[in-house]
């Protein structure tokens, strides 16, 4: 199904330009075609693969802001930020101008669909605090590129396996894949800052970056801080990182490429604030 609309739209997309010469409105137009039909296509497979196990309900409400130390908030955060800048540097390549509207209309949209189709669902609800944290996102990326025409503040992801998903697999997952989107334990979402934004630094040296992180440890179930003997946590780094976006100041057309690396934090040391007690880390992922 996901082929043959995107294959439709290319071919309806190249019929509405067969008579422009201009090749950037056939690349914007492409561009648009494919992507529309890819949020549609992996809607249709969500819907027969992730929510087909559920039934179907009247539309209903969940209130899940006070699970897992909000660490799903922070991932949705995240996804709404990487969707709009990422769709907005494929725009500016397509049209060849900034409108930073693009990107963080498409990410809106698509996320509010998967939540309105989770309010649908047995299994979960609709979440005013998930919509809340897409909207912070997308705002954030689309507020920079607005008014800065850059990305100044930089969020980053990273993620180890930790020792929590083998005492409970079903929740924590048990594969490496399952993991790394279920056990937040494992989970830091980071904020980079250029230290070029706040000290005169020559152009070689703007790819240094302070970030601030924040994750949790020893948290099993969603609603409970102690379970098993094990007391959760929650945890603020504070570390170095690398803005790629900048690593090479001599080829422009390099950084692009690399900009595309930036939701990636660099493992670095690291110092953690957590709730019981201080801790250094020789490396942080």
């Amino acid at each position: 199904m996901r082929r043959v609309l995107i294959t439709v739209s290319i071919l309806l997309a190249c019929s509405l330009n067969a008579q422009r010469s201009d090749s950037l409105r056939l690349r914007k137009g492409l561009t648009h075609a494919v992507l529309s039909s890819s949020a549609v296509g992996s809607l249709v497979a969500l819907n027969q693969v992730w929510y087909a196990p559920y039934t179907t309900e009247t539309f209903h409400f969940f209130n899940d802001s006070k699970q897992w130390m909000q660490m799903d908030k922070f991932g949705h955060a995240f996804t709404g930020y990487l969707i709009t800048n990422e769709l907005n540097r494929l725009h500016y390549w397509a049209a060849g101008k900034r409108q930073p509207w693009v990107g963080a209309v498409y990410a809106i949209s698509y996320l509010s669909t998967l939540e309105i189709m989770d309010g649908f669902s047995s299994g979960w609800g609709f979440s005013g605090a998930d919509m809340l944290a897409n909207g912070l996102g997308v705002g954030l990326a689309f507020s920079q590129d607005f008014f800065f025409k850059r990305q100044i503040i930089i969020p980053k992801f990273s993620f180890s396996r930790t020792s929590y998903a083998a005492v409970r697999p079903e929740i924590l997952g048990s594969t490496y894949t399952e993991q790394l989107l279920k056990d937040y334990n494992g989970q830091t979402y980071w904020v980079s800052l250029p230290v070029a934004t706040f000290l005169k630094l020559p152009k070689r040296f703007h790819w240094i970056c302070i970030s601030l992180g924040y994750g949790c440890d020893a948290k099993l179930v969603g609603s409970q801080d102690t379970w098993n003997g094990f007391n959760a946590r929650r945890q603020v780094y504070l570390s170095f990182d690398i803005d790629c976006a900048n690593l090479a100041p001599k080829h422009p057309k390099l950084n692009k490429v690399l900009a595309h690396l930036n939701w990636i934090k660099v493992p670095f040391p690291s110092l953690e604030f957590s709730t019981d007690k201080t801790r250094f880390h020789w490396i942080s992922f």
